[in-house]
């Protein structure tokens, strides 16, 4: 018996060894495939875009070649004055982004958990944060600027309004459509209301509560963008319509370059706070 069991564990082992190794390798090809469709797509396009200027398919003086438009960028980089200002023009946007997604996220998560609590405060708020919702937000600018003035604030206010509906609504559906069974045996043991809110309400809907907050990033640099393309001084908005007057496409396209590298840097940050909050999920 004890020669078979050495003739056997060894082999074993090893067949053990052969799946582990198999199924790390696969984990590897696909995350090599991943990357490679991730970066494949993006730079397959751009060549598309080189070649038609070279052909003559598009019209250059609008739709410059990446290539010059890259160079274009490098030199206007190197510029000292330059590069301050578009630090300048980045930092007004994330400050504006900062306090107005701060403000509408902390008062749209606490409105949509009480009006999933509380009936009567739902059936009250409920038809206005509705029928209010589909307004295009960029034109409530005006009524912004009459009452928050033409400076930073009316566009604070304007973002924190778009990230108070996203998260009002969605904390709301995750408050309302938590599974019944978390709340029912918490109320058949008699649970205290702060502690089945704080353990059990609020962690059931969380899922719901972290998608808002993800959509209300986008919204943000959205209505941040667009604000500062009508009314500001500062801001890569700013940045960028100026560009387009004077028909600079290269200092243009670097204006949504960066834009487009702002929205990245928040979907990487839902996602962090995604892990963070609900790893059960995000798993």
């Amino acid at each position: 018996m004890t020669d078979i069991r050495t003739r056997v564990q060894p082999s074993s082992t090893g067949m053990l060894d052969d799946m582990v190794q198999h199924i790390v390798a696969r984990g590897q090809r696909r995350k090599a495939q991943q990357i490679l469709l991730g970066v494949g797509l993006p730079a397959g396009l751009l060549a598309i875009w080189e070649i038609s200027c070279w052909v003559g398919f598009v019209d250059v003086r609008f739709f410059p070649p990446p290539s010059k438009i890259i160079a274009a960028m490098v030199q206007l980089l190197l510029n000292p004055a330059e590069s301050l200002r578009l630090g300048a023009d980045i930092l007004a946007t994330l400050q504006r982004i900062s306090f107005g997604y701060g403000i509408g996220a902390i008062f749209g998560t606490l409105t949509g958990a009480f009006m999933g609590i509380y009936a009567p405060f739902r059936f009250a708020l409920a038809p206005l944060v509705y029928s209010t919702f589909p307004t295009p937000k960029i034109a409530i600018l005006p009524l912004m600027m009459v009452i928050f003035g033409i400076g930073d604030g009316s566009k604070i206010a304007l973002v924190a309004l778009g990230v108070f509906y996203m998260c009002c609504i969605n904390t709301l559906s995750g408050v309302l459509y938590a599974n019944p069974i978390f709340n029912d045996v918490s109320k058949a043991f008699r649970i205290p209301f702060w502690t089945r809110l704080t353990r059990v309400i609020l962690p059931s809907a969380l899922p719901a509560i972290v998608v808002g907050l993800k959509l209300g990033l986008g919204q943000a640099l959205i209505l941040v963008v667009s604000s500062e393309f009508v009314s500001s001084n500062s801001g890569i908005g700013r940045f960028i319509w100026d560009a387009w007057q004077v028909l600079d496409i290269s200092r243009m396209f670097l204006g949504l370059v960066v834009t487009c590298l702002i929205g990245a840097l928040a979907v990487l940050f839902g996602n962090a706070l995604e892990r963070r909050l609900i790893p059960w999920a995000a798993r």
